[in-house]
């Protein structure tokens, strides 16, 4: 079995708590819009990297990013008070590509699928 390292520990620890901030603490709807997909947290425990994504077609990337910039304050002032750790990390967000990723190469393989099966329908 493997052991987590502490800043796995914490990484996990700050993805639900900013997870529970944004959908029921934090007084700004855009936020109930944006689902963290994964928290990295550097080996001292100084910076955390919360990756996100919009799962409402009407919010894009820009409005996401500055509804996160705008409430990091009061995020900050959420997680300290609920987490119990010595120090906070610094918060970066970065949009999470893998959705939109997975999304482009699904499109591109049932094009691909389309594709064949015209072909086989005009050769039949």
């Amino acid at each position: 079995m493997r052991r987590f390292a502490k800043s796995d520990k914490v990484g996990d620890l700050l993805r639900h708590g900013i997870s529970n901030a944004l959908l029921q603490e934090l007084n700004d709807a855009r936020l109930r819009w944006i689902s963290v997909t994964e928290v990295q947290v550097n080996r001292d425990l100084s910076v955390a990297r919360v990756y996100y994504t919009v799962v409402e077609p009407n919010l894009d990337r820009k409005s996401a990013a500055e509804a996160l910039s705008e409430n990091l304050r009061p995020l900050k002032s959420y997680l300290s008070s609920r987490l119990h750790l010595r120090q906070l990390p610094e918060i970066r967000f970065a949009f999470d590509e893998t959705a939109e990723s997975a999304r482009r190469i699904e499109d591109l393989l049932a094009s691909l699928h389309r594709e064949s099966a015209e072909g086989d329908r005009d050769a039949g």
